[in-house]
């Protein structure tokens, strides 16, 4: 019957099917592939790298997902930032080190750190002074508070690394790792510098 229960059905899945395809009203995105999503906005001859562009998406996402982890567990309690915890991490290993050094081993713009220090400041977990011979630097130390925060922490932080990554081999960490090192190695290449100093239209 053109009317029956099965027909009626497969209307039904018609219809979720095309509005998941038309993301209307705020559904989750469509079940569509996102090759077939680019290629309904791409312009003719246009070409898109697929696989670099999921293996970027995963980088990113997997990175922002044991950040969320390691904030939402270990740190929060501690009222930590990812940020924050590895600047104390950094001057827990390293000792006291001018704001330029310690921006480029945390990864962050000294405007962030700027932020970043300023709080950790005021909790008494840091001090700030300046460079005894060239007073435009300012040279960032533990305090004793921070040293005792960053001792309790490691060993709870460390455990959740080893939460993360426990699915993958020793090996397959040791490829992640060297596939990981040669990416950062490529950002910070002349020719990475290179690229970002310039605008898109110049590449």
């Amino acid at each position: 019957m053109a009317g029956g229960p099965t027909a009626r059905r497969r209307e039904r899945v018609e219809a979720a099917d095309s509005v998941r395809a038309a993301g209307v009203g705020g559904e989750r995105p469509s079940l569509r592939s996102v090759a077939d999503l680019l290629a309904d906005r791409q312009a003719p001859g246009e070409t898109v790298d697929l696989q670099a562009l999921t293996t970027v998406a995963n980088i990113q996402r997997t990175a922002m997902r044991i950040r969320h982890h390691l904030e939402q567990g270990v740190l929060k309690q501690s009222e930590l930032t990812w940020t924050g915890f590895v600047v104390l991490w950094v001057l827990w290993l390293h000792g006291e080190l001018q704001t330029r050094h310690l921006a480029e081993e945390v990864g962050v713009n000294r405007s962030t750190l700027s932020g970043v220090l300023a709080t950790l400041e005021r909790r008494g977990l840091l001090t700030r002074r300046a460079h005894e011979t060239e007073g435009r630097l300012v040279i960032v130390e533990l305090t004793d508070r921070g040293g005792q925060l960053v001792e309790e922490l490691f060993p709870r932080f460390n455990a959740e690394e080893s939460f993360v990554v426990s699915p993958l081999s020793a090996d397959a960490m040791r490829r992640l790792g060297n596939s990981l090192r040669t990416i950062g190695e490529r950002l910070d290449s002349a020719e990475g510098q290179q690229r970002r100093a310039r605008g898109p239209r110049d590449r």
